[in-house]
């Protein structure tokens, strides 16, 4: 099989993120991405053409969730379309909503246009069991990457990190003790009181990259922990429901942990755990607050434990991973995670301006974050069901977050945040 395709590493979670869908509970679990561009508004035929040229190098994206390629191959008069919107807002939103083309291959891509003049979005969506967000970062590189993709026949898969045998041992008590906690009893109250809407909006707001590592340097931790001080601002200015404030066993962030290798091609479903991470709720400040975010989230840094993780994930069948997964979501208020992309994008001479994410919605939460590192661009966007209160100021609260978190003197003169 390709190098670029693979097999997929943990079939039984990709087997549960696609059952739960099935169970008819207001999930949405389509991923991707959306490219602003800038330059005039290409037709529909030219856009087929170039993903068809690009095909070849994307096998995750041509063969059958099925793998059986009996079919033909992809329709892309079904997989790439065309939408008209009116207004930039209301295009994110109806790239949120509108339904996957094919089942048996859940991924799209989308020219939307419009709403401004010499302006148009490039969307890429997929279902959440066809591929995580990191191999989303290089299906886009590989489908709108300005560097035409190169063939990987031949090409030899990264060996799979080892640690050694004290490592291996001392790595998997430290995940069972960490597991540990996903037995004792979960916060009582229903994360959502109250009726959900099922249809998404999304909030996004941009601020330059200077401003989160300049934050990040000076506080001596990471551009993940500052964005997880922002988001839990976001959360508290937004909750509805109280579960910031719960107590005495307080509703952490989930946080995805990277379980495959760096450098490989795009690749066929899920490489990640999920790691509970407490909040320091009663810490006000959010510049102090992000500082012990770092306390907890610099145990994943560790090769060992995330490869004792995998080889704890990789021996439960889908029964037991769904188990683990329930336990897991009773204990957060959101998810979120953070992606960087790399290379520039285009299409057709038209160059990209910015990126931006598009999460899925698990029925167990109200809202989740995806933040995009491209060039000198961070993008928070938040997908939301749209029965959740201040929805649209969530991004906001986060940029708000951000403001306080920066320095002042990590600040370039002249520069302003991004719009949103």
């Amino acid at each position: 099989m390709d190098a670029s395709f693979g097999e997929a590493a943990f079939p039984a979670v990709d087997r549960v993120i696609l059952d739960m869908e099935d169970r008819d509970e207001g999930h949405y679990l389509q991923i991707g991405a959306v490219l602003e561009m800038e330059g005039p508004v290409p037709g529909l035929a030219g856009v087929r053409e170039h993903v068809r040229s690009r095909l070849p190098f994307l096998p995750l994206l041509s063969l059958p969730l099925t793998g059986d390629v009996r079919d033909g191959g992809p329709d892309l008069h079904r997989h790439v379309r065309e939408l008209r919107v009116p207004d930039r807002a209301l295009a994110y939103d109806t790239l949120l909503n509108v339904a996957a083309p094919c089942p048996a291959r859940p991924w799209g891509v989308w020219l939307v246009h419009g709403y401004a003049e010499h302006r148009f979005l490039l969307c890429y969506r997929g279902h959440h069991g066809l591929h995580d967000g990191v191999s989303v970062t290089r299906v886009m590189r590989r489908l709108f990457g300005t560097v035409p993709p190169r063939a990987d026949a031949g090409a030899v898969p990264p060996a799979p990190y080892a640690p050694p045998l004290p490592a291996r041992l001392a790595a998997h008590a430290r995940n069972a003790l960490e597991s540990v906690r996903l037995f004792l009893p979960p916060p009582r109250r229903p994360l959502l009181d109250g009726r959900r809407e099922g249809r998404r909006v999304l909030s996004a707001a941009t601020v330059p990259v200077v401003r989160l590592r300049a934050a990040a340097a000076d506080l001596r931790c990471s551009v993940l922990d500052v964005h997880l001080s922002a988001l839990s601002h976001a959360a508290q200015r937004a909750d509805a429901t109280g579960w910031t404030r719960e107590t005495p066993r307080p509703r952490g962030i989930g946080l995805p942990v990277a379980l495959g290798p760096s450098a490989v091609p795009p690749y066929r479903g899920n490489r990640f755990s999920v790691a509970v991470v407490d909040v320091p709720w009663a810490e006000a400040d959010l510049r102090r607050r992000a500082v012990l975010f770092s306390r907890s989230t610099a145990r994943y840094k560790d090769p060992a434990l995330r490869w004792a993780k995998g080889d704890a994930l990789r021996r439960l069948d889908a029964r037991r991973t769904r188990s683990v997964s329930e336990r897991i979501f009773a204990r957060c208020g959101v998810q979120t995670t953070v992606l960087t992309h790399s290379g520039e994008f285009g299409f057709g001479g038209c160059r990209a301006l910015g990126v931006t994410g598009l999460n899925c919605l698990p029925a167990h939460f109200p809202y989740q974050a995806v933040l995009t590192l491209w060039r000198d661009r961070a993008t928070c966007a938040f997908t939301a069901d749209a029965a959740v209160p201040l929805a649209r100021e969530l991004a906001a609260s986060w940029r708000a977050a951000v403001e306080e978190l920066a320095p002042a003197t990590g600040r370039p003169a002249g520069l302003a945040p991004a719009p949103g």
